[in-house]
């Protein structure tokens, strides 16, 4: 009888185990496919900007606020044009600027501007948080590139003002704002940047801005390798230096094509190496400082996106001369500069454009 009930025991342990381990390959299987399917289905899910809960405001006070939606995933040149035109337009409106922080793109640049103009952020009033519903959205500035006047938000008396716009290029969004703009920058007068030259009593520097990738992808008017070439060979017989040695600074977003048509330049990392091309590898933010205070001649070689109030003529050369240190390339987070801030200030008594 014992023995029965002891062969009865077994039986029943070893289904029970039995059983137990198909009921955990099955959970596994059942797991593995839920992650085949999960990745599949949510591969393009894009968790920087997943929003963030509604940020908490106050209502019935005595201000006026203005904010918009942002470009937030956009380069770096794309973020400073939009919050020095929210700026001047707050400005104009006589409103605070607010910034949402709405997801992760929203807070990598608040980042990088308060890196980049620490200053005119100080000007923001930080909200973090995404906007919330109880605020309506004011339809304005539709295209990205052309400036809209704003004498139909001057009639709009809500305490909170959010424009539905995006990038806002145009110079006339903050115009006679030059140096108040270049006080926004950041302070820091000592930087390192690699083995990029100085401008100095020793060195004249041209700053030579190319762009291909997204231009070439979506055939907008990249820069030409011939035609940059050219350009750059117009400016060394041209630019008069006098005593001084001549340095040419490369920026640009395709490496391997500077470094193809400009074989003897060294990079920015060759720390020691002196030779008269340099092509930068540095972050876009410290492009931005290098820029502000070296640059003595700008070579733009591609077609901007947007307008300029100084027009670049046919053959895509835009020179610009700076008599003060004060020429503000605006960058995008590949180190490309695709526009000069100082023609956007209008301060073109010292530009001229040229043509090959």
């Amino acid at each position: 009888m014992r023995l029965f009930h002891f062969l009865k025991f077994l039986t029943i342990n070893n289904f029970s185990r039995y059983c137990l381990k198909i009921v955990k390959v099955h959970i596994i299987w059942i797991t593995i496919i839920c992650i085949i399917y999960f990745n599949w289905r949510f591969k393009k899910l894009d968790f920087m900007a997943i929003p963030y809960p509604p940020a908490v405001i106050k209502f019935n006070t005595s201000a006026k606020y203005l904010s918009s939606n942002l470009a937030s995933s956009s380069q770096l040149g794309n973020n400073i044009f939009e919050i020095a035109s929210l700026y001047g337009l707050s400005k104009h409106l006589n409103r605070t600027p607010l910034f949402f922080i709405e997801n992760g793109y929203h807070k990598k640049m608040l980042d990088n501007l308060r890196k980049t103009m620490p200053r005119l952020m100080e000007k923001f009033r930080i909200l973090n948080g995404s906007v919330p519903r109880s605020i309506s959205e004011t339809k304005f500035q539709r295209a990205c590139c052309l400036h809209k006047s704003p004498w139909s938000l001057e009639k709009n008396r809500d305490e909170y003002l959010h424009l539905s716009g995006k990038y806002y290029q145009s110079w006339k969004y903050f115009p006679n704002m030059r140096n108040e703009l270049i006080e926004f920058l950041n302070p820091t007068s000592i930087q390192i940047f690699g083995n990029l030259p100085i401008s100095d009593d020793q060195n004249h520097v041209t700053c030579v801005h190319s762009r291909r990738g997204d231009f070439v992808e979506y055939l907008f008017y990249a820069s030409d390798p011939k035609f940059m070439k050219n350009a750059v060979t117009f400016l060394n017989e041209n630019e008069k230096v006098g005593s001084r040695n001549r340095k040419i600074v490369l920026f640009g977003d395709d490496l391997n094509f500077l470094e193809t048509y400009f074989s003897d330049a060294v990079l920015s990392t060759d720390v020691g190496k002196n030779a008269e091309y340099y092509i930068s590898q540095n972050p876009p933010i410290d492009d931005f400082l290098y820029s502000k205070n070296n640059c003595d001649v700008v070579l733009i070689t591609e077609t901007p996106k947007f307008q300029l109030p100084a027009q670049h003529s046919a053959g895509g050369l835009g020179i610009f001369r700076k008599e003060t240190k004060f020429t503000i390339w605006i960058l995008n987070t590949l180190g490309i500069i695709f526009l000069n801030l100082e023609v956007l200030l209008q301060v073109t008594s010292t530009h001229h454009t040229g043509r090959l």
